[in-house]
């Protein structure tokens, strides 16, 4: 028995040799498609500076932010707390790095295409400094209230980075 061993590449160069190219038109319309699959989501990050410790607020607890004058809410989730002993030098480089938590700041974050294109919040959103709305607002602590909405705790802050 005489077994010819056959090479899959000169078979392939056989194949594309007899394709007849006068039966293809130059004529052809593609219209290119896509799917977005999984979209990206992008997070923008809140830094709330307590008065004092607030043991009743845990990471994964939604913060709402409410303006009371006009009644609108915005959602948070109280991710992490703020690190203590961060210290930068003048070129904003770290120097030196504690782990430990400073349970005075809560960091908050929110989805940014809620910010951009939500329209139930016009003033909260002026205040997001990487927000398309974004406008210098002059605030009273006393109209813009953050709330645990797990145990409903309004919480007494002194400033907040957004």
């Amino acid at each position: 028995m005489n077994l010819v061993k056959s090479d899959y590449r000169q078979q392939l160069v056989d194949i594309i040799r007899k394709i007849d190219t006068n039966d293809i038109s130059d004529d052809v319309e593609v219209i290119a498609t896509s799917k977005v699959v999984d979209e990206q989501k992008v997070y923008i990050w809140i830094r709330l500076h307590l008065n004092q410790e607030n043991n009743n607020t845990l990471p994964g607890d939604d913060v709402q932010i409410k303006w009371t004058p006009s009644g609108e809410t915005l959602t948070t989730k109280f991710v992490c707390f703020g690190k203590s002993g961060l210290e930068r030098d003048h070129l904003g480089e770290v120097t030196n790095y504690n782990p430990d938590d400073d349970r005075r700041i809560l960091c908050l974050m929110v989805d940014e295409n809620e910010i951009n294109f939500s329209n139930d919040i016009p003033f909260i959103r002026t205040l997001f400094k990487t927000g398309r709305h974004y406008d210098y607002q002059l605030v009273k602590r006393s109209e813009l209230l953050f709330i645990n909405k797990k145990n409903q705790q309004v919480l007494d802050y002194f400033d907040c980075d957004f």
